[in-house]
């Protein structure tokens, strides 16, 4: 029997599902096929996999002995491994060692961005903001004559029963709008599973600084606020960009709110843009996804980790 070498290709999800009784029928390819010929792992127990599994068979073959399987079938969960970011100093941004993160709440995008729940709590979101007061005039509503215009019948005509309806200029409108209640409502458990994957899209791409604290910095006690958070912001590298600042502190802090109300909503040569201030409990989809970076402190992470957790 000539020695076996499967492609270091194959070893991911071929050689992964291969362990499971469920897939009996998966091909592992053991050469580069110059003759190839087709039988099954039955006949070669080193590999450790189903015995009904293909296996394909060349002449120009390598050491079975360098594949490497894993030993057990249980399906690998990456959620359970942390991850890590920079700790910067919001003064001078300087980084002041590394912060451990939940996996479950900025790296919940496995395997793919849900997109589809993102999307259902922005329009959760928008509807928060929708006053639904538009009204259209009824038939008893709008103005004019309600004598019948014209005999019923001799005219060869279609019969007019009055002058207000919707057929005629100035009659009232056929399922016009009425005031009303447009506010949506979606599981809660999906609402999170939305911020979460906001969270993570936002981490993924790069788009999210961690500082030590945004509220208990002297700048908010000084007299020339805005121009002293603008050259903490150019240290960090974020001036010009459209930014959302989270706070993790249940105190409010309404000078770091007013601070962000002073800067313009338009690109000006002074390179400023808008800024969102809210505490991590009232964090939600829009403005993370309408920010180009988002800011938080050490204790907003802690917030979202303790609200978002997923096990």
């Amino acid at each position: 029997m000539p020695s076996l070498l499967v492609r270091r290709a194959l070893l991911g999800s071929l050689a992964l599902q291969a362990c499971s009784a469920r897939t009996p029928h998966l091909a592992i390819q053991l050469s580069k096929l110059k003759h190839p010929a087709t039988t099954t792992a039955r006949d070669f127990p080193e590999l450790k996999v189903h015995p009904k599994t293909q296996v394909v068979v060349g002449e120009e073959t390598w050491d079975a002995s360098s594949l490497i399987l894993p030993q057990s079938s249980a399906p690998v969960q990456p959620w359970k491994h942390p991850v890590e970011a920079f700790l910067l100093s919001f003064s001078n941004g300087y980084p002041l060692g590394m912060i451990h993160l939940d996996r479950s709440v900025f790296a919940a995008n496995y395997p793919r961005v849900r997109q589809d729940l993102i999307y259902r709590a922005l329009r959760y979101e928008e509807s928060w903001r929708e006053q639904g007061t538009e009204s259209s005039k009824s038939r008893s509503m709008v103005r004019g004559s309600s004598r019948k215009a014209f005999p019923q019948k001799g005219r060869g005509r279609a019969r007019v029963g009055t002058l207000r309806a919707t057929q005629f200029v100035g009659g009232y409108a056929a399922h016009g709008p009425r005031p009303h209640n447009k506010a949506i409502d979606i599981p809660r458990q999906m609402y999170h599973f939305a911020v979460r994957s906001a969270i993570s899209a936002k981490f993924a791409q790069d788009q999210v600084v961690i500082v030590d604290s945004l509220t208990s910095s002297d700048y908010l006690h000084s007299n020339s606020v805005k121009k002293d958070l603008i050259e903490k912001l150019t240290n960090l590298k974020l001036e010009g960009k459209k930014l959302y600042l989270v706070y993790g502190s249940e105190e409010p802090s309404p000078i770091l709110v007013r601070l962000a109300d002073q800067f313009t909503k338009k690109r000006e040569p002074n390179l400023e843009r808008p800024l969102f201030v809210t505490q991590a409990r009232e964090i939600s989809v829009t403005p993370i996804m309408e920010a180009e970076v988002l800011v938080l402190d050490k204790e907003a992470v802690e917030v979202l980790e303790s609200m978002y957790h997923f096990n």
